[in-house]
């Protein structure tokens, strides 16, 4: 199951960076990574978010199969497993694109359901730049438009990322 959403990331990567890691699934738990992998800070913490993506998914998936009852063959479960495995983390990677530009826009410590005392001694905003630097390399997962209204221009997101594009899921 792992080394279906594995082969993911590591696409994915490659799309992104030009670079394909050389990825086994005892690298992806090892955090380890290769020379020459990250060309910067920014993309090293783009490839760690990733990799926790991906390891998340895994075990959600797993927790889930586990928790199953209905009796089928393991290749099929196997393969159910690494298509929710897969699905999970495309959803959580886009999640984290769309949470970090909530930071870059809006106060998070003044939205609903955030307690101010969770916050206290940081600030959780991110600047510009930074998720640029995290997230829009090559605009392979997402991208910045300047949208032009009757009230000024505004900033907006495009998410790149999809169950084909850059690269397909399964």
């Amino acid at each position: 199951m792992a080394a279906t959403v594995i082969s993911w990331l590591c696409r994915l990567w490659q799309a992104m960076t030009g670079h394909l890691p050389d990825a086994s699934v005892a690298t992806i738990l090892a955090a380890s990574t290769s020379e020459g992998q990250c060309a910067s800070d920014a993309l090293l913490q783009t490839w760690h978010r990733l990799r926790l993506a991906v390891l998340h998914s895994i075990w959600t998936a797993a927790r889930i199969a586990a928790s199953s009852t209905h009796a089928s063959s393991q290749a099929s479960q196997l393969s159910s497993q690494s298509h929710l495995a897969s699905r999970l983390a495309l959803k959580t990677v886009t999640s984290m694109i769309h949470h970090d530009w909530v930071k870059c826009n809006d106060d998070v410590r003044q939205l609903a359901g955030v307690c101010s005392s969770w916050l206290r001694g940081r600030d959780p905003s991110m600047t510009l730049e930074a998720f640029r630097n995290l997230w829009c390399h090559h605009d392979t997962l997402a991208s910045i438009h300047t949208a032009h209204t009757g009230t000024g221009d505004k900033l907006e997101l495009v998410v790149n990322l999809s169950d084909m594009v850059p690269v397909q899921l399964f």
